[in-house]
C-alpha cells in the first residue's frame, strides 16, 4: 500500500482526475494541496484537500504534504498532470518497502521519499519559489549525503508544464522567477546541476542540508496577477 500520496494543484482539476483514475494501487492517504482552490468542496470523503489560500509553490507543497502526515514511512508525490501506466506503482511501491529512499519514477514528476531521506538529506528548499530547480537541489544534496536516489522504468505520460501553459499569470511570473532560481541554484552550489562545485550552501560550511526560508526572497517572487 501506499502510506501517502500527495499532489500539489494550481489549474486544472480535469487533469488532476485524469490522473487520479490511472492510479492501480492501493493508497491510505490522500493529499491534495490545491493552491489554486480549484477543487470542488464536495470531493471524494477519502482525499484531504489543503486549501492554503495562495500558491505554495512546489517545494513548500511537497513539504507540507510531508509535514501534515508526519507518521508516515514513506510518501509518493506527484505531479496533477501525469497518467500512470499498469505498473508503474507496483514497481514503486515494492522500491520503497525494500530500502529505497528517493525513488523516481520520471524523475521528480511522481517520486517515492522515504523517512530516511529527510533526516539525511532534509527538507526541500522553498526558497525556489514558487518552482523549478527545488528538485535539482534535492538531487544534489542526496548525492552529497549519501542519500540513495535513484530512477525507475515508467511508462508514465506527463503533459508537460500544464500550469504556466493554462494560467497567463503562471507563464508570466515564471518568465521572471526561472532565471532567478537558476541564479540562486548557482550561487548556491557554485556551478548548474551536475556542475556544482560546492560542498555546502553558498560555500559557507555548516549542514549541505540547510535551507532556512528567506522571507524577503519569498514575497519578491510570488506570482501575481497584474
Amino acid at each position: 500500500m501506499i502510506p501517502v500520496l500527495g499532489v500539489p494543484i494550481l489549474v486544472r482539476p480535469d487533469l488532476l482526475q485524469e490522473m487520479l483514475s490511472s492510479i492501480d494501487h492501493e493508497v491510505g492517504t490522500m493529499v491534495i494541496v490545491d493552491n489554486g482552490d480549484v477543487i470542488p468542496h464536495e470531493q471524494d470523503p477519502r482525499m484531504t484537500v489543503v486549501r492554503p489560500g495562495a500558491n505554495l509553490g512546489v517545494g513548500a507543497s511537497w513539504n507540507h504534504i510531508i509535514r501534515i502526515t508526519p507518521e508516515a514511512p514513506w510518501w509518493a508525490i506527484v505531479n496533477f498532470d501525469i497518467v500512470f501506466s499498469p505498473g508503474d506503482l507496483d514497481r514503486l511501491v515494492d522500491r520503497m518497502e525494500n530500502g529505497g529512499e528517493v525513488v523516481m519514477l520520471g524523475g521528480f514528476t511522481a517520486f517515492g521519499i522515504s523517512r530516511s531521506a529527510i533526516m539525511k538529506a532534509g527538507w526541500f528548499d522553498e526558497n525556489y519559489a514558487p518552482a523549478y530547480f527545488e528538485d535539482n537541489d534535492y538531487d544534489y544534496r542526496c548525492r552529497l549525503t549519501g542519500t540513495s536516489i535513484e530512477a525507475l522504468p515508467t511508462g508514465i505520460r506527463h503533459r508537460n508544464s500544464s500550469t504556466i501553459r493554462e494560467s497567463k499569470t503562471a507563464h508570466e511570473g515564471n518568465l521572471r522567477t526561472f532565471k532567478l532560481n537558476k541564479e540562486r541554484f548557482k550561487a548556491k552550489w557554485g556551478g548548474m546541476p551536475y556542475r556544482e562545485t560546492f560542498k555546502t550552501p553558498f560555500d559557507q560550511g555548516g549542514d549541505p542540508r540547510d535551507c532556512t526560508l528567506d522571507i524577503d526572497r519569498l514575497a519578491a517572487q510570488t506570482w501575481r496577477d497584474g
